[in-house]
């Protein structure tokens, strides 16, 4: 399982740089680092994220599922290839690039410390898992969906970084569709946990970014 994964890892990376034109692409410092962050964060994302089990809750979240497919497949080609063959709105290997970057990994950092927190309780489907538990360490103490947040950072950072508009467009429905799950997972916990999510949601203000949402 786990060489499997890996060996996934190494194929998106390996698809990453023929989109964006081959060795030309990691010649340049922002593809060359483009691509280890690419590497970094699926490795947590494989490594640190399980299924998790069917369940009623998750019958209703199939439509994002499906649209969360084709948003990684897009993800993998098309911002490389953009960079490597257009010259649009966003700069290239700006200032914004390197800002970008530095999104991306804070993102991935920010991931890797909410899959640390929940410990083997962050799945890709909805619903509560054997041994689930409301978690309130870590990254969780500050705000709710930490998770979600750094999801949202990664796909702004590589929009930014590879100067993508398809990138940015995918960050755009990202935010729309998670503003859209939240309150639902939210809903689901509350109806299994009762007072104890309630008291959580009353001790963390924030769902999403602190100050905003």
């Amino acid at each position: 399982m786990l060489i499997g994964r890996l060996f996934f890892v190494a194929v998106t990376c390996v698809t990453v740089v023929i989109a964006g034109g081959g060795v030309d692409f990691v010649r340049r410092p922002v593809g060359a680092i483009y691509v280890l962050l690419w590497g970094a964060w699926w490795t947590a994302t494989l490594l640190g994220r399980a299924r998790g089990v069917r369940s009623s809750y998750d019958q209703t979240q199939r439509a994002i599922m499906s649209v969360g497919i084709v948003v990684f497949v897009l993800l993998i080609v098309a911002p490389p290839w953009e960079y490597a063959r257009f010259e649009g709105p966003i700069p290239r290997d700006g200032w914004l690039a390197w800002t970008g970057l530095a999104l991306f990994a804070a993102g991935i950092a920010l991931q890797s410390s909410a899959m640390w927190a929940l410990r083997g309780l962050y799945t890709s489907r909805l619903g509560v898992q054997p041994g689930h538990r409301i978690v309130t360490r870590g990254v969780y103490r500050r705000v709710r969906h930490p998770g979600y947040l750094s999801y949202i950072m990664s796909l702004t950072g590589i929009a930014f970084a590879l100067s993508s508009l398809i990138a940015l467009v995918l960050a755009i429905l990202s935010v729309l569709l998670i503003l859209w799950r939240i309150p639902r997972e939210e809903e689901m916990l509350a109806t299994e946990f009762g007072a104890e999510y309630q008291t959580y949601m009353q001790q963390t203000k924030w769902r999403l970014l602190p100050l905003v949402y």
